[in-house]
């Protein structure tokens, strides 16, 4: 399996291309500033770590290749989802706004939490100083989760120092509290969840996966 890697110069780019080094991966890597040498680019599967204004030009380039698409970025428009959902019936795409198999599990996890009269629920988010969308793609995925209760979250965002991510949930009502925490502390544990996207992807014909159907795989 080669992979073509878009945003290859960016912060999780670079992660990626030590990571298919190391592992000894076939890849192409290109600079999201350098769409137009796409086209000459032979590849069997796409993963893009680019930013969100380049969906388009990469959907595209996927659709007119037939190749599979793993979508890495977050901060995506209503239009942006709009296409990629039709898209998929043409091609098989995979999007997930964290790639880390553990943050699933707790993701997964929360749904277990109801909505309760005498319950306060908190998200902490916290992330590098760097880190530009507040609250975080990872962050609105776990509110969305929460909301399918009832449940509205405070949310509590820090961006500080180099922090990769952490995510608290935590309940809490008159007698207990009960908290829920992923930390990451490399960025590698995205760059495996994102290969392993890719495998997974390779071999659809069409449709629209994320970590969900991934972890169901394993």
């Amino acid at each position: 399996m080669k992979v073509i890697l878009i945003g290859a110069n960016g912060r999780m780019g670079k992660e990626m291309q030590y990571f298919f080094t190391q592992n000894k991966v076939d890849y192409v890597a290109i600079d999201k500033d350098n769409a137009k040498d796409l086209k000459d680019k032979c590849g069997d599967v796409i993963l893009d770590f680019s930013t969100p204004d380049a969906l388009i030009q990469n959907l595209t380039f996927a659709k007119n290749k037939k190749l599979p698409l793993v979508i890495a970025t977050t901060n995506h428009t209503k239009e942006n989802f709009d296409e990629i959902k039709e898209q998929s019936k043409v091609i098989p795409i995979f999007m997930s706004s964290n790639f880390s198999i553990m943050f699933n599990v707790l993701n997964r996890m929360i749904r277990n939490i109801k909505g309760q009269q005498d319950q306060e629920i908190v998200l902490e988010e916290v992330h590098h100083k760097t880190k530009k969308d507040i609250p975080s793609g990872s962050a609105k995925m776990l509110i969305a989760t929460l909301k399918k209760n009832n449940i509205t979250p405070k949310v509590v965002a820090l961006r500080v120092g180099k922090v990769i991510g952490i995510h608290k949930v935590k309940v809490y009502n008159d007698f207990e509290t009960l908290t829920l925490v992923h930390n990451v502390e490399s960025r590698q544990v995205f760059c495996l969840g994102a290969y392993n996207a890719c495998k997974f992807i390779v071999t659809k014909k069409n449709g629209l996966f994320d970590m969900e159907n991934l972890i169901d795989s394993l």
